[in-house]
């Protein structure tokens, strides 16, 4: 019997949300978004996974959050890198492909019981074309857009931490207004 991968990921975050599973992390939940999105290998996610679960810890936001404003700040970088640059870093962190994009969110933000929020949420993520754009997407996550420059610099080390070169990382920094 297979089972539909809406009602795994509803399962696996309601799990998250009491007491008795709080061993359920960020980890599980990008997973389990690589399950959405039909991903076969669960260890092309690891890599990013443990972004997602360094943002959670260090800044202290949801697991809806930390996908959403990752998959906002890759979007841009997608949009606002060479086409070569984009590729290198999707090659060097795997997974990193899976989060960008509006796509992830607004499932997640359906399957959340936020389907009224996760149109919205979705369309800002959608399509990030410069830093208004990134503002927006982090507000519609329920984030002001100061948190853009508290994600940059925690993307950014673990990028480094992942073998993303110098160059590629100051372009990054660039994009996201982080400086250098």
């Amino acid at each position: 019997m297979k089972i539909p991968r809406g009602v795994v990921l509803a399962s696996l975050l309601a799990f998250a949300a009491t007491p008795v599973f709080a061993a359920f992390s960020l980890n599980d939940a990008a997973n389990a978004v690589s399950s959405m999105q039909g991903g076969q290998n669960g260890n092309a996610a690891a890599p990013a996974s443990g972004l997602l679960s360094t943002l959670g810890s260090q800044l202290h936001v949801t697991p809806e959050q930390a996908v959403g404003g990752t998959g906002a700040m890759l979007g841009l970088a997608k949009n606002k890198l060479s086409g070569n640059d984009y590729s290198q870093l999707s090659k060097s962190v795997p997974g990193l492909d899976q989060l960008s994009g509006g796509g992830v969110l607004s499932g997640l933000g359906g399957l959340l019981g936020q389907s009224g929020n996760s149109a919205s949420v979705g369309s800002a993520l959608g399509n990030v074309q410069n830093t208004s754009d990134l503002n927006k997407a982090f507000g519609a996550l329920g984030m002001d857009s100061g948190m853009v420059g508290q994600f940059a610099p925690v993307i950014l080390q673990y990028l480094g931490q992942q073998g993303v070169g110098g160059p590629l990382l100051k372009s990054l920094g660039s994009i996201w207004g982080a400086g250098s």
